[in-house]
């Protein structure tokens, strides 16, 4: 059997003008390339999507099950395959591995599949790699686990705590620690569960083109169900939709966007008003940006900011097909103070900051093993250098806010605190202020925004909103 070596990022590779068929090897793939390097899966999946055009949408269905399973599941499957190996995981390579993880999450979490089907794909997925002495212990362990069901046992849910909930829902050790310190057992437990489950495909009505009433009247024949967010006003869940949603021509006509509600309450937490002038600091693909232009009802100025051209580009794209006009793009590195000779003050200024993005792990289930405890900290050194420098830019009574699609207080309330120690002319905006009034159910005694997706059933974000008073 093949053991771990040196990663090799074109090892176990297919060429990306061959065309893939089966949506297990199609699986192993994306994951595959997952280990190799450090990009994340949205990026992987972007990357080979030109091999995925063979699959059928029948089996496209199995490939998101198996990725994103897999991802979820990935500690604990470890833990299974742990049980019945007879070496350590390290010793095993990768791709065998990863050929374990979806043969194990097919035979443990999915029902449509018999486990005799899923231990025959793992065999054959082996043979494919040209490891065919790999094969039988593949094929061995598996059968053993299918036999023998009761050698895996999970760690004591009283002696262990974190380790049980590490393994039992599949969170890094070091994170179930965190958040059972945080909020106990129980708390944890709930969200870990939430964490877990296949988030719904969240849709942002486009006020400039439709009202809500008219979105859902067009996508009534798009999905098996369609509910309408009664906490955010526009917002609208799509429940298993029958066509891939570029393929919708509500879509291509620009009669919505897709955005979870969390990201949504921030935009209206900032509140722009048509006729001003706002600064998007880390615009990145326009999910927000397009969202205040249309509160702005396309009337004033937004400069869009971002360090990467290509996002940049995308964002453009995004704004046409929604029928925004208003967005200037500008190409700005935040770690450095921005030339403000350049650049007009602002009546609102959003930092949507980089952040750890735990909040949004059942969207992004590889950042669970890609995340380590020290980003935290290192982040919000970060999202305070940033806060630093757009602070002059804020024009007197403007508004700054700040957001991250984080629940850890280092990169919450910490860099708030942290700014107005810093900032004497700025000060947390006391509700009674705040436009939309739809916001407020999602705002502490301490005027924060936050969201869970536990409690209100969408990602885990925080926002303030700060006022420039002099």
């Amino acid at each position: 059997m093949a053991t771990s070596s040196a990663r090799n990022p074109s090892r176990n590779r297919p060429r990306q003008n061959r065309p893939i068929t089966d949506p297990r090897a199609a699986a192993l793939i994306v994951l595959d390339r997952l280990d190799y390097g450090k990009a994340t899966l949205d990026a992987v999946l972007d990357d080979t999507a030109p091999m995925m055009t063979g699959i059928s949408r029948r089996d496209r269905a199995l490939f998101n099950q198996l990725v994103y399973g897999v991802l979820r599941r990935r500690l604990r499957l470890d833990a299974v395959v742990g049980a019945y190996a007879d070496r350590p995981l390290k010793k095993i390579s990768p791709p065998i591995l990863n050929i374990l993880r979806i043969a194990l999450f097919q035979i443990l979490f999915m029902d449509r599949i018999p486990p005799s089907a899923a231990v025959n794909t793992a065999v054959n997925l082996v043979r494919a790699q040209n490891a065919s002495k790999a094969a039988g212990f593949v094929n061995a362990l598996l059968r053993n686990a299918l036999r023998d069901p009761d050698r895996f046992r999970l760690p004591d849910a009283l002696d262990s705590p974190v380790e049980h909930m590490a393994v039992s829902h599949a969170f890094p050790h070091w994170l179930a620690s965190r958040w059972i310190d945080r909020m106990g057992v129980g708390e944890t437990q709930r969200l870990c569960e939430a964490m877990n489950t296949i988030p719904p495909i969240t849709l942002r009505c486009n006020g400039l083109k439709n009202s809500l009433a008219e979105l859902v009247d067009a996508l009534t024949d798009q999905a098996e169900e369609i509910r309408t967010l009664d906490t955010v006003p526009g917002g609208v869940n799509l429940i298993r939709p029958r066509l891939p949603i570029p393929e919708m021509k509500a879509f291509v006509d620009g009669r919505f966007a897709v955005q979870d509600g969390a990201a949504q309450l921030v935009s209206l937490l900032m509140a722009p008003q048509p006729g001003e002038t706002v600064l998007d600091a880390c615009a990145g693909l326009g999910g927000k940006t397009t969202h205040l232009a249309q509160l702005m009802n396309d009337r004033g100025t937004i400069v869009a900011m971002d360090n990467v051209p290509a996002k940049l580009i995308r964002l453009e794209n995004e704004a046409r097909r929604l029928g925004v006009s208003i967005i200037r793009t500008r190409r700005s590195d935040l770690d450095r103070p921005l030339p403000s000779e350049a650049l007009p003050r602002f009546d609102r200024v959003l930092l949507d900051a980089p952040c750890s993005g735990l909040g949004v792990l059942r969207r992004n289930p590889d950042a669970k093993w890609s995340s380590q405890q020290a980003d935290i900290a290192r982040l919000a050194v970060q999202q305070s250098r940033f806060l630093d420098h757009l602070a002059p830019l804020v024009k007197k009574n403007g508004v700054l806010v700040f957001a991250v699609c984080s629940m850890e207080p280092e990169e919450n309330e910490g860099v708030i605190k942290t700014f107005l120690k810093n900032h004497a002319n700025f000060a947390i905006i006391d509700t009674q202020s705040i436009e939309e009034k739809t916001v407020l159910p999602f705002l502490g005694d301490d005027g924060f925004l936050r969201t869970a997706p536990h409690i209100h059933h969408m990602d885990g974000f925080f926002a303030a909103r700060l006022q420039r008073t002099r």
